[in-house]
Protein backbone atom coordinates (compact mmCIF):
# COMPACT_ATOMS: atom_id res chain seq x y z
CA UNK A 1 0.00 0.00 0.00
CA UNK A 2 1.42 3.37 -1.04
CA UNK A 3 1.47 6.02 1.69
CA UNK A 4 0.49 9.51 0.50
CA UNK A 5 2.44 12.66 1.32
CA UNK A 6 -0.01 13.88 3.98
CA UNK A 7 0.14 10.59 5.87
CA UNK A 8 3.95 10.65 5.74
CA UNK A 9 3.96 14.18 7.15
CA UNK A 10 1.60 13.20 9.98
CA UNK A 11 3.82 10.23 10.87
CA UNK A 12 6.89 12.45 10.85
CA UNK A 13 5.17 14.98 13.12
CA UNK A 14 4.16 12.21 15.52
CA UNK A 15 7.76 11.00 15.62
CA UNK A 16 8.93 14.53 16.45
CA UNK A 17 6.43 14.63 19.32
CA UNK A 18 7.63 11.24 20.60
CA UNK A 19 11.27 12.33 20.30
CA UNK A 20 10.54 15.56 22.14
CA UNK A 21 8.78 13.69 24.96
CA UNK A 22 11.66 11.23 25.41
CA UNK A 23 14.25 14.01 25.28
CA UNK A 24 12.35 16.01 27.90
CA UNK A 25 12.18 12.97 30.16
CA UNK A 26 15.87 12.25 29.67
CA UNK A 27 17.11 15.79 30.37
CA UNK A 28 14.48 16.63 32.97
CA UNK A 29 13.28 19.98 31.67
CA UNK A 30 11.72 21.70 28.67
CA UNK A 31 14.61 24.18 28.42
CA UNK A 32 17.22 21.39 28.34
CA UNK A 33 15.22 19.48 25.74
CA UNK A 34 14.99 22.61 23.59
CA UNK A 35 18.78 23.05 23.68
CA UNK A 36 19.39 19.41 22.77
CA UNK A 37 16.87 19.46 19.88
CA UNK A 38 17.96 22.93 18.65
CA UNK A 39 14.41 24.30 18.85
CA UNK A 40 12.69 26.91 20.99
CA UNK A 41 11.08 26.12 24.35
CA UNK A 42 7.72 27.07 22.89
CA UNK A 43 8.19 24.46 20.14
CA UNK A 44 8.93 21.79 22.77
CA UNK A 45 5.86 22.80 24.77
CA UNK A 46 3.71 22.81 21.62
CA UNK A 47 4.86 19.31 20.58
CA UNK A 48 4.21 17.91 24.04
CA UNK A 49 0.72 19.40 24.07
CA UNK A 50 -0.01 18.00 20.61
CA UNK A 51 1.15 14.55 21.73
CA UNK A 52 -1.15 14.64 24.76
CA UNK A 53 -4.01 15.69 22.54
CA UNK A 54 -3.29 12.79 20.15
CA UNK A 55 -3.20 10.27 23.01
CA UNK A 56 -6.06 11.79 24.96
CA UNK A 57 -4.13 11.66 28.26
CA UNK A 58 -1.91 14.02 30.27
CA UNK A 59 1.71 12.93 30.29
CA UNK A 60 3.35 15.82 32.18
CA UNK A 61 2.48 17.79 35.30
CA UNK A 62 3.05 21.47 34.57
CA UNK A 63 3.73 23.45 37.74
CA UNK A 64 4.71 27.07 37.40
CA UNK A 65 8.04 27.84 38.96
CA UNK A 66 9.26 24.25 38.69
CA UNK A 67 12.10 23.86 36.20
CA UNK A 68 12.12 20.05 36.23
CA UNK A 69 9.19 18.21 34.68
CA UNK A 70 7.14 15.63 36.53
CA UNK A 71 5.42 12.69 34.90
CA UNK A 72 1.89 11.52 35.48
CA UNK A 73 1.17 7.81 35.78
CA UNK A 74 0.28 7.90 32.10
CA UNK A 75 3.64 9.53 31.41
CA UNK A 76 5.56 6.78 33.22
CA UNK A 77 3.60 4.09 31.39
CA UNK A 78 4.15 5.75 28.05
CA UNK A 79 7.99 5.80 28.24
CA UNK A 80 8.58 2.17 27.08
CA UNK A 81 5.90 2.52 24.40
CA UNK A 82 7.45 5.74 23.11
CA UNK A 83 10.94 4.22 23.12
CA UNK A 84 9.80 1.24 21.06
CA UNK A 85 7.91 3.42 18.62
CA UNK A 86 10.92 5.70 18.11
CA UNK A 87 13.19 2.71 17.57
CA UNK A 88 10.86 1.24 14.95
CA UNK A 89 10.63 4.57 13.17
CA UNK A 90 14.42 4.84 12.94
CA UNK A 91 14.64 1.30 11.61
CA UNK A 92 12.13 2.05 8.85
CA UNK A 93 14.08 5.15 7.83
CA UNK A 94 17.27 3.12 7.43
CA UNK A 95 15.58 0.19 5.71
CA UNK A 96 16.36 1.47 2.23
CA UNK A 97 20.03 1.78 3.15
CA UNK A 98 20.36 -1.89 4.11
CA UNK A 99 22.02 -3.99 1.41
CA UNK A 100 20.03 -6.83 -0.08
CA UNK A 101 22.18 -9.46 1.62
CA UNK A 102 21.28 -13.16 1.79
CA UNK A 103 23.00 -15.57 4.15
CA UNK A 104 23.48 -19.21 3.23
CA UNK A 105 24.49 -21.40 6.16
CA UNK A 106 26.53 -24.47 5.26
CA UNK A 107 27.41 -27.19 7.76
CA UNK A 108 30.10 -29.62 6.63
CA UNK A 109 32.63 -32.09 7.88
CA UNK A 110 36.23 -30.93 8.23
CA UNK A 111 37.54 -32.36 4.94
CA UNK A 112 34.91 -30.55 2.86
CA UNK A 113 35.40 -27.15 4.50
CA UNK A 114 39.19 -27.26 4.67
CA UNK A 115 40.00 -29.04 1.42
CA UNK A 116 37.46 -30.25 -1.12
CA UNK A 117 35.24 -27.18 -1.54
CA UNK A 118 37.57 -24.33 -0.51
CA UNK A 119 38.04 -23.07 -4.07
CA UNK A 120 34.33 -23.48 -4.83
CA UNK A 121 33.29 -21.48 -1.75
CA UNK A 122 35.71 -18.70 -2.71
CA UNK A 123 34.46 -18.61 -6.29
CA UNK A 124 30.81 -18.60 -5.19
CA UNK A 125 31.43 -15.63 -2.89
CA UNK A 126 33.24 -13.68 -5.59
CA UNK A 127 30.45 -14.22 -8.14
CA UNK A 128 27.66 -13.55 -5.62
CA UNK A 129 28.64 -10.34 -3.79
CA UNK A 130 25.23 -10.09 -2.11
CA UNK A 131 25.51 -13.54 -0.54
CA UNK A 132 27.21 -14.24 2.77
CA UNK A 133 28.33 -17.81 3.36
CA UNK A 134 28.19 -18.96 6.97
CA UNK A 135 30.43 -22.04 6.88
CA UNK A 136 30.42 -24.27 9.94
CA UNK A 137 32.39 -27.45 10.68
CA UNK A 138 30.69 -30.30 12.55
CA UNK A 139 30.52 -34.08 12.72
CA UNK A 140 27.99 -35.80 10.43
CA UNK A 141 25.42 -36.54 13.16
CA UNK A 142 25.45 -32.88 14.25
CA UNK A 143 25.02 -31.70 10.66
CA UNK A 144 21.86 -33.77 10.21
CA UNK A 145 20.33 -32.13 13.29
CA UNK A 146 21.27 -28.63 12.09
CA UNK A 147 19.67 -29.24 8.69
CA UNK A 148 16.57 -30.84 10.23
CA UNK A 149 16.11 -27.79 12.49
CA UNK A 150 16.75 -25.41 9.53
CA UNK A 151 19.74 -23.90 11.35
CA UNK A 152 21.81 -24.92 8.32
CA UNK A 153 20.48 -24.56 4.77
CA UNK A 154 22.80 -27.20 3.31
CA UNK A 155 24.93 -29.95 4.80
CA UNK A 156 27.78 -32.09 3.51
CA UNK A 157 28.34 -35.43 5.22
CA UNK A 158 30.03 -38.78 4.60
CA UNK A 159 27.41 -41.02 6.15
CA UNK A 160 23.75 -41.61 5.45
CA UNK A 161 21.49 -41.36 8.49
CA UNK A 162 17.70 -41.69 8.34
CA UNK A 163 16.15 -38.42 9.45
CA UNK A 164 12.45 -37.83 8.69
CA UNK A 165 12.97 -34.18 7.71
CA UNK A 166 16.24 -34.51 5.80
CA UNK A 167 16.78 -35.59 2.19
CA UNK A 168 20.20 -36.68 0.95
CA UNK A 169 21.86 -37.56 -2.32
CA UNK A 170 25.44 -38.55 -3.24
CA UNK A 171 27.36 -35.83 -5.08
CA UNK A 172 30.89 -37.22 -5.39
CA UNK A 173 33.17 -40.04 -4.41
CA UNK A 174 36.90 -40.10 -3.77
CA UNK A 175 39.47 -42.87 -3.87
CA UNK A 176 41.50 -43.48 -0.73
CA UNK A 177 45.30 -43.56 -0.76
CA UNK A 178 48.23 -44.16 1.53
CA UNK A 179 49.76 -40.86 2.73
CA UNK A 180 53.29 -40.84 4.10
CA UNK A 181 56.62 -39.03 4.17
CA UNK A 182 58.86 -38.99 1.10
CA UNK A 183 61.56 -40.44 3.35
CA UNK A 184 59.46 -43.47 4.25
CA UNK A 185 60.06 -46.99 2.84
CA UNK A 186 56.55 -47.19 1.36
CA UNK A 187 55.70 -47.48 -2.36
CA UNK A 188 52.87 -47.87 -4.89
CA UNK A 189 50.66 -50.97 -4.70
CA UNK A 190 51.42 -51.25 -1.02
CA UNK A 191 49.97 -54.33 0.64
CA UNK A 192 48.21 -53.67 3.93
CA UNK A 193 50.15 -56.51 5.55
CA UNK A 194 53.35 -54.54 4.93
CA UNK A 195 52.13 -51.52 6.89
CA UNK A 196 53.15 -51.48 10.59
CA UNK A 197 50.10 -50.66 12.71
CA UNK A 198 52.29 -49.12 15.42
CA UNK A 199 53.33 -46.44 12.88
CA UNK A 200 49.78 -45.56 11.84
CA UNK A 201 48.21 -42.13 12.26
CA UNK A 202 44.61 -43.32 12.40
CA UNK A 203 41.62 -41.30 11.31
CA UNK A 204 38.28 -43.10 11.26
CA UNK A 205 36.71 -42.01 7.96
CA UNK A 206 33.38 -43.72 8.67
CA UNK A 207 31.66 -47.08 9.12
CA UNK A 208 32.80 -48.50 5.75
CA UNK A 209 36.36 -47.47 6.49
CA UNK A 210 36.26 -49.00 9.97
CA UNK A 211 35.04 -52.31 8.55
CA UNK A 212 37.87 -52.29 6.01
CA UNK A 213 40.42 -51.36 8.71
CA UNK A 214 39.27 -54.12 11.08
CA UNK A 215 39.56 -56.62 8.23
CA UNK A 216 43.13 -55.72 7.25
CA UNK A 217 44.69 -54.70 10.56
CA UNK A 218 44.78 -56.42 13.92
CA UNK A 219 42.34 -54.52 16.20
CA UNK A 220 44.47 -55.44 19.23
CA UNK A 221 47.45 -53.47 17.86
CA UNK A 222 47.46 -49.81 18.82
CA UNK A 223 48.25 -47.09 16.27
CA UNK A 224 50.89 -44.46 16.95
CA UNK A 225 48.24 -41.73 17.08
CA UNK A 226 44.48 -41.32 16.69
CA UNK A 227 43.20 -38.05 15.20
CA UNK A 228 39.72 -36.83 14.23
CA UNK A 229 40.24 -34.31 11.39
CA UNK A 230 41.99 -34.53 8.03
CA UNK A 231 43.77 -31.23 8.66
CA UNK A 232 45.79 -32.92 11.43
CA UNK A 233 47.40 -35.46 9.09
CA UNK A 234 49.93 -33.03 7.64
CA UNK A 235 51.21 -32.27 11.14
CA UNK A 236 51.75 -35.82 12.34
CA UNK A 237 52.85 -37.82 9.29
CA UNK A 238 56.65 -38.01 9.48
CA UNK A 239 59.57 -40.44 8.97
CA UNK A 240 58.01 -43.91 8.62
CA UNK A 241 54.53 -43.11 9.98
CA UNK A 242 51.57 -43.40 7.62
CA UNK A 243 47.85 -42.79 7.24
CA UNK A 244 45.00 -43.18 4.74
CA UNK A 245 43.06 -40.28 3.23
CA UNK A 246 41.04 -39.19 0.18
CA UNK A 247 42.81 -37.27 -2.58
CA UNK A 248 41.37 -33.84 -1.71
CA UNK A 249 42.83 -34.08 1.80
CA UNK A 250 46.14 -35.44 0.48
CA UNK A 251 46.48 -32.60 -2.04
CA UNK A 252 45.85 -30.04 0.69
CA UNK A 253 48.31 -31.73 3.04
CA UNK A 254 51.03 -31.87 0.39
CA UNK A 255 50.60 -28.18 -0.38
CA UNK A 256 51.20 -27.39 3.29
CA UNK A 257 53.92 -29.99 3.79
CA UNK A 258 56.05 -30.64 0.65
CA UNK A 259 57.71 -33.59 2.40
CA UNK A 260 54.50 -35.64 2.08
CA UNK A 261 53.56 -37.98 -0.74
CA UNK A 262 50.97 -40.68 -1.50
CA UNK A 263 50.81 -44.20 -2.90
CA UNK A 264 48.16 -46.69 -3.99
CA UNK A 265 47.10 -49.70 -1.94
CA UNK A 266 46.53 -53.16 -3.42
CA UNK A 267 43.32 -53.49 -1.40
CA UNK A 268 42.22 -49.89 -0.70
CA UNK A 269 39.30 -48.86 1.51
CA UNK A 270 35.91 -48.33 -0.16
CA UNK A 271 35.70 -44.97 -1.94
CA UNK A 272 34.48 -42.17 0.25
CA UNK A 273 31.01 -40.93 -0.68
CA UNK A 274 29.97 -37.36 0.07
CA UNK A 275 26.26 -36.61 0.45
CA UNK A 276 24.56 -33.26 0.20
CA UNK A 277 21.64 -32.97 2.62
CA UNK A 278 18.75 -30.53 2.78
CA UNK A 279 15.54 -30.01 4.65
CA UNK A 280 12.67 -30.78 2.20
CA UNK A 281 11.00 -27.60 3.41
CA UNK A 282 13.81 -25.02 3.48
CA UNK A 283 13.59 -21.35 4.26
CA UNK A 284 11.41 -19.95 1.45
CA UNK A 285 13.57 -16.83 1.16
CA UNK A 286 16.64 -18.97 0.44
CA UNK A 287 15.04 -21.56 -1.83
CA UNK A 288 16.18 -20.00 -5.12
CA UNK A 289 19.67 -19.37 -3.70
CA UNK A 290 19.98 -22.99 -2.52
CA UNK A 291 19.01 -24.29 -5.96
CA UNK A 292 21.51 -21.96 -7.62
CA UNK A 293 24.23 -23.06 -5.19
CA UNK A 294 23.57 -26.74 -5.98
CA UNK A 295 23.68 -26.15 -9.74
CA UNK A 296 27.02 -24.36 -9.56
CA UNK A 297 28.38 -27.00 -7.20
CA UNK A 298 27.48 -29.74 -9.67
CA UNK A 299 29.38 -27.90 -12.42
CA UNK A 300 32.36 -27.44 -10.11
CA UNK A 301 32.51 -31.15 -9.22
CA UNK A 302 32.27 -32.18 -12.88
CA UNK A 303 35.16 -29.88 -13.81
CA UNK A 304 37.52 -30.72 -10.92
CA UNK A 305 39.46 -33.89 -11.69
CA UNK A 306 40.78 -34.09 -8.13
CA UNK A 307 37.26 -34.60 -6.84
CA UNK A 308 35.58 -36.58 -9.59
CA UNK A 309 37.94 -37.93 -12.25
CA UNK A 310 35.70 -40.99 -12.52
CA UNK A 311 32.26 -39.74 -13.55
CA UNK A 312 30.87 -43.25 -14.09
CA UNK A 313 31.01 -43.82 -10.33
CA UNK A 314 28.18 -41.42 -9.88
CA UNK A 315 25.85 -43.76 -11.80
CA UNK A 316 26.44 -46.51 -9.21
CA UNK A 317 25.26 -44.44 -6.21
Amino acid sequence: MKVNAKTKENIKMFYEQIETFLTTVTYGSISAAAKYLYVSQSTVSSRLQQLENELGVQLLIRNKGHRRVELTNYGHSFIPIASQWASLWKDTQHLKDIENIQTLTIASVDAVNNYTFVSFFKKFMSTHPNVRLNIRTHHSSEIYSLVEDRIADIGFVFSRINYPDVVSKPIYRELMYLICSKNSPYHNNMNCSELPTEKEVLLNWGLDYKSWHDLHFNPSCHPALIINTGSMLQRYIQDDSWGVAPMSVINGAMRSNPNLTFFTLTTPPPPRICYIIRNPYPNVNNLKLIEEFEQELTSFISADENICSFESWMLNS
